[in-house]
């Protein structure tokens, strides 16, 4: 064979090659989602997951529908709706996924939209927010929550499954703060890790969804985003944390931010920082836990 043609079928396997290696360096899939609401008292929430496997090509839609006050999934959900076959439009599989969980959001009257105070549009886990700032007033409809901060720590846990993958898998804390950085409620906090999430590194907060009601304290959505071990790289995925207040919870507390705390500066979530493998700091008084569903998720 001449120089010539050697270096032709030296290239062509090169470029070959190249071919079977570009879909790996690809990004994995993030889902998207989208928020049906409330009920008008504040007791269920709904929202949607959806998006196309990275790897399989496969288009799904999961719905999820949640008691709020239990913070645990309505019986019978969620609703998921998977189609193995790739290249299938996945407009016309969210629009079977709907179809099922009509009957879920009929009964528990679920649209009431709420007030949206924080909707992250960040889908890598660098970019993804873990502190955010946040004031809901006393309205006329019922009170507020007034000043407050979510703060997301991660720190490692194993999952079943995952000792093969290169990076430890990751449990959460989610605490409410007043101004001042003391605990108001602790929403999660994980002591293990359910085969739903499979194999997570990192965690974010995507969405705060408030619904003020009438004669008692708000209704209270965290949607928290999942980066998970995938085909192709990092997946996304969403789980709801739910909680509702009989009254202001810092009603009457001194608002005062505590000093020399760098996070107190921040007017939006800051990026994520690189996330510690311990957990310091972190409020364990029963009486600021609640009941929850965290097995289901």
């Amino acid at each position: 064979m001449s120089r010539s043609r050697y270096a032709i079928v030296v290239c062509a396997m090169l470029l070959a090659a190249l071919g079977t290696i570009a879909p790996a360096a690809r990004a994995a899939d993030a889902a998207k989602r989208h928020i049906f609401g409330f009920s008008p008292d504040g007791k269920y929430f709904g929202f949607e997951q959806y998006g196309v496997e990275d790897g399989t090509g496969f288009p799904y839609s999961d719905i999820f529908l949640i008691d709020v006050e239990k913070d645990v999934w309505v019986k019978g959900t969620p609703i998921q709706q998977l189609v193995r076959r790739a290249g299938t439009d996945l407009e016309k599989v969210r629009e079977a996924s709907r179809l099922r969980a009509e009957p879920f959001l009929w009964r528990l009257n679920v649209g009431t939209k709420g007030n949206h105070v924080l909707a992250d549009p960040s889908e890598t886990a660098e970019a993804a927010a873990r502190f955010v700032p946040l004031t809901v007033p006393d309205s006329d409809d019922g009170a507020g929550l007034g000043s407050v901060r979510l703060r997301l720590t991660e720190f490692a846990l194993p999952a079943e499954g995952c000792a093969t993958i290169d990076e430890p898998t990751k449990g959460f804390v989610l605490v409410l703060e007043d101004a001042a950085g003391q605990p108001v409620r602790i929403l999660e906090e994980d002591t293990e890790i359910p085969r739903s999430r499979k194999c997570p590194i990192h965690y974010g907060i995507s969405d705060v969804v408030v619904l003020p009601r009438s004669g008692e304290g708000p209704a209270l959505i965290v949607i928290v985003s999942i980066y998970r071990y995938g085909f192709e790289g990092l997946d996304r995925r969403f789980i709801a944390i739910g909680t509702a207040f009989d009254a202001n919870p810092t009603a009457g507390l001194s608002s005062e931010p505590a000093e020399a705390a760098p996070d107190d500066a921040a007017p939006a979530p800051e990026p994520a920082a690189a996330p510690t493998d311990t957990v310091t700091d972190v409020p364990t008084a029963p009486a600021l836990r609640l009941r929850r569903g965290a097995e289901q998720r």
